[in-house]
């Protein structure tokens, strides 16, 4: 009752201020102050609900600021005008005019506009499947942020960073960004975002089974959600936890009080949760209440439709009937249990390419934008030609020289541009070289696409800087983005010596692969060697300082294996590989240590009779269970590897 009250008088609150700008905006003349009671108005009535109609002051706002030269009235127009279309899930226009309204805000310099913008962005691309330019739209947001040092806005961009590494399994970055936000935490007044950071902490920790630790960030949490929808999920977190810890009958407690949260604020995939949490409890000790509570979730998961919620009640249930010896409902529920993983297998699969057409539709809307805004220039300039053209009819006999003179003009812009035209044709050709390899990009001109190609034997190399994110949060962006440049030049470089092919580079992250696009036998020693040199490219900064150049230690993964290999993207193409031998090397990278070169056990067979290796023994890795890893020490024999010069002499 005193919640209806309460929304009552806010509705009443709410309409008396739009009433009040409305009355302002009637009396006042069509300047800046109108843009701003426009901007006003379009974010009061989306308060109340009413989308349809916060768009349209939003447009008219942009509209009047357009006539009037009103450069940051409209930036926030377009940003509301987004803000609209995002409520009625329309992302294609919601990209569109957030990306108008980020340009906006560059053209005023509006740095905190820029960062607010910029976050935005990449919430859509995440909810979009696009984690990579989610992340990248969150670190261009976290740039600016820190540039003006907008305490709100980098700890509003931190936790989201922090979660995207968190989905993409790179629990060490992860961590990283929300420990970022350690220094803003006691001067923050605002208890979501601190909540947001002990979530992410915990959730983490727990991913990483650092169950201690994992439990403190959730104690920390719980007081500041009790009147929110997450209280309900923090207790259930901390069940699991708990059990985890041996501390069953905490764990219990934890999942009881869920249950009852979650029942009594009707949040239906919460109390799901706690149903499937106390079920795993007493599966082994009280066989009965186990298959009621397993019951009572599938219920509630068939009406919620959540295939992941079936997915773990039909394994709870299989294990259960099997721990009591019936076997035949043991069965029958492994067989659910995995019909619901294949769907969701399937599902998210479906996310990926949903994601992947997001991400084309958005490009080609945005060139059919520029496409109008290129004929509404040359519709301006035929204007006002035709005016001259008028003019000139009449005064011709007194500007024949004047139009002779014209004409000449003409002839020598029409050759300028030709040259221009004639100059970037070559500039596109040169930039393709860059991005793609010389096969891929002449497959590419000749048919328009490019057949992604499998290949059995390819040598894949991870490298990274150690320390990196916390020397970025302390240095001038100039030194660092020169030092990068730096060592990736360098390293650019030893691929081209040794006829490598560079795959990407993602922040302080290089990548790149031997065998491809030519399959060759030799590719592992070249890459080996590669890394060698790489590494020596450090230390020789370490021995030889350079002015404005930071010295870091590198790590460095190698392996070996199948990849397919394909052009994504439609008009930034970008060539890639995928396979397990990819997210092997990348575990190697992770597993190495500051100046070591760590290799997988298939490149090591491959070199071991030309390089001196030193076992590891096996290692536990992420998703992979143990593997075996080796450090390379040096060379046993005469260098194996050739360069390109070296082989074509």
């Amino acid at each position: 009752m005193v919640a209806l009250l309460f929304i009552s008088f806010w509705s009443r609150a709410q309409q008396t201020q739009i009433d009040s700008l409305k009355n302002i905006l009637e009396k006042g003349s069509r300047d800046t102050s109108a843009v701003n009671t426009l901007n006003l108005l379009s974010l009061a009535v989306l308060s109340n609900e009413d989308i349809d109609k916060a768009i349209a002051y939003a447009m008219e706002a942009n509209d009047l600021a357009d006539d009037i030269n009103y450069d940051s009235g409209q930036a926030l127009a377009q940003k509301y005008i987004g803000l609209g279309y995002f409520y009625q899930g329309n992302y294609l226009a919601v990209m569109d005019h957030w990306n108008q309204s980020l340009e906006s805000y560059k053209k005023v310099r509006d740095t905190s506009g820029m960062a607010n913008i910029l976050n935005n962005l990449g919430g859509v691309y995440l909810s979009q499947g696009g984690s990579d330019k989610a992340l990248d739209y969150y670190l261009q947001s976290l740039y600016y942020a820190e540039k003006v040092k907008d305490t709100f806005r980098i700890t509003s961009v931190l936790p989201n960073i922090g979660a995207v590494y968190g989905d993409l399994k790179d629990y060490d970055k992860a961590l990283e960004y929300f420990q970022r936000m350690e220094k803003y935490l006691p001067g923050i007044d605002n208890p979501q975002i601190t909540t947001y950071y002990y979530m992410g902490v915990g959730e983490i920790y727990n991913k990483l089974k650092k169950y201690d630790l994992a439990l403190e960030a959730y104690q920390w949490a719980l007081p500041l959600t009790e009147n929110t929808s997450d209280y309900a999920h923090i207790l259930k977190e901390m069940g699991m936890i708990e059990n985890a810890l041996g501390n069953r009958a905490k764990a219990i407690d934890y999942l009881t009080l869920s249950y009852r949260t979650a029942k009594e604020k009707n949040q239906q995939l919460e109390l799901l949760h706690a149903l499937i949490g106390l079920g795993e409890m007493y599966k082994a000790s009280n066989y009965s209440k186990a298959v009621d509570l397993y019951n009572e979730a599938e219920s509630l998961a068939i009406e919620l439709e959540t295939n992941k919620g079936l997915r773990d009640i039909y394994r709870g249930l299989s294990e259960t009937y099997a721990s009591k010896g019936d076997y035949n409902k043991a069965y029958t529920f492994q067989t659910l249990f995995l019909a619901q993983k294949d769907s969701i297998y399937n599902k998210e699969t479906d996310d990926k390419i949903r994601g992947l057409q997001f991400d084309f539709e958005n490009q080609q809307n945005q060139d059919k934008i520029g496409l109008l805004n290129k004929e509404k220039e040359i519709a301006t300039l035929q204007a006002k030609r035709q005016k001259y053209v008028i003019y000139g009819t009449i005064i011709s006999l007194i500007l024949v020289f004047v139009m002779a003179v014209g004409a000449y003009s003409r002839y020598k812009y029409v050759k300028k541009t030709n040259k221009i035209i004639e100059d970037e044709k070559d500039r596109s050709e040169k930039l393709l070289l860059n991005i793609l390899p010389e096969e891929t990009a002449r497959e590419l001109k000749e048919k328009g696409k490019v057949a992604a190609k499998r290949f059995e034997s390819v040598t894949i190399l991870f490298s990274d800087f150690k320390g990196f994110t916390s020397h970025a949060q302390h240095l001038n962006p100039e030194i660092l983005v020169k030092s990068v440049d730096y060592y990736f030049s360098r390293f650019d470089e030893i691929m081209d010596k040794y006829g490598l092919e560079k795959i990407k580079t993602v922040g302080d992250a290089y990548m790149c692969a031997g065998g491809l696009p030519f399959p060759t036998s030799d590719h592992p020693f070249k890459m080996i060697e590669a890394a060698i040199e790489m590494a020596a490219v450090m230390e020789e900064i370490k021995i030889r300082p350079k002015e404005d150049i930071v010295p870091f230690d590198v790590r460095i993964g190698i392996n070996t294996g199948t990849v397919v290999a394909g052009v994504v993207g439609l008009n930034k193409f970008a060539y890639d590989i995928w396979g397990d031998a990819v997210n092997v090397a990348s575990r190697m990278e992770t597993k190495s240590e500051p100046g070591r070169i760590n290799i997988s056990e298939n490149t090591y067979e491959i070199i071991k009779n030309v390089y001196d290796c030193e076992f590891r023994g096996e290692v536990e890795v992420k998703n992979k269970g143990k593997m075996s890893m080796y450090f390379v020490k040096g060379r046993k024999i005469i260098r194996h590897a050739k360069s390109e010069k070296e082989v074509n002499a």
